[in-house]
């Protein structure tokens, strides 16, 4: 799921990308020309670019850092292409655009007049239409950002922990009782972090509902992806909530660490799915 951040971190992404890729219109000679009224000197052009790229590739870092790998880079394009299309337009329909349509040498003028047949200007209701979707689409596509749910390890009922030296934030995908699969197994999905600095230090990591009793059987191990681990447990029979949830981590030079995470505190929709499950246990012939 994508984080819910303050609306300002997308002005920042946008703002960027507006800065990058106008800048890069500097750069070229056409549009540089009509920007600055003149032709830019190669050693500008080669200053336009210099500073364009990086300022589009600080926009991705921007994604990046604020939304993960994943969601970041979607949204980068995203913003890439509302950035350049707002450019696009505003250069097409500038005022210095009919500023030099003025300036032009009078013989277009009377070439135009000796060709009855030519095409008329495109109608008002167009670019009325065009402008309104340079607006519209933005907003909308900032709407939909900001009403998309946050990821599960920034939520407020995110749970932070230690184990051994490492700090770690752990969260259900998912504020819901554990899924029945295809085979009847309930399971639930957790997603897991590591600080920055722990990562470098930790080989592997499992997690457990119930104690595991050696290395062998520590339970589903965490797949990393990015900047986060991820792993679906499949809830055993007869586990309760007592049993907690079980981190079990491997350090790259051996050593081994296990902490209990509290299952009512961790995913309280599993806990109650499990004292409801016992319940009818306990009353089944």
């Amino acid at each position: 799921m994508m984080p819910d951040l303050f609306i300002g971190w997308h002005v920042l992404v946008l703002a960027l990308s507006l800065g990058g890729f106008a800048l890069l219109a500097l750069a070229s000679e056409r549009e540089g020309r009509l920007l600055l009224g003149r032709g830019p000197s190669a050693q500008q052009r080669r200053a336009f670019r210099l500073l364009g790229w990086p300022l589009l590739a600080l926009a991705w870092a921007v994604c990046v850092r604020g939304w993960f790998g994943h969601f970041g880079t979607v949204l980068w394009f995203g913003w890439l292409t509302m950035a350049a299309t707002a450019l696009v337009f505003a250069i097409a329909y500038w005022p210095w655009r009919k500023q030099s349509g003025r300036q032009a040498d009078g013989s277009i003028t009377a070439a135009a007049n000796r060709l009855p047949d030519a095409a008329p200007p495109p109608a008002r209701g167009w670019r009325s239409l065009w402008l309104l979707l340079l607006v519209g689409l933005p907003l909308g596509f900032g709407w939909q950002l900001h009403q998309a749910p946050p990821h599960p390890l920034l939520r407020s009922d995110a749970v932070t922990g230690q184990v051994g030296p490492w700090r770690f934030v752990i969260a259900e995908e998912e504020r819901e009782a554990p899924e029945i699969s295809a085979i009847g197994v309930p399971v639930k999905h957790f997603m897991l972090r590591f600080c920055d600095e722990c990562e470098l230090q930790i080989a592997e990591a499992w997690l457990q509902i119930r104690q595991p009793y050696s290395l062998q059987a520590a339970g589903m191990r965490l797949q990393r992806e990015g900047r986060k681990r991820e792993a679906m447990l499949a809830v055993p029979p007869a586990a309760r909530a007592e049993d907690g949830l079980w981190l079990t981590v491997r350090s790259r030079s051996g050593e081994v660490y296990q902490t209990i995470l509290d299952i009512r505190q961790v995913s309280p929709a599993t806990a109650r799915f499990l004292a409801a499950r016992g319940r009818s246990q306990e009353v089944a012939p």
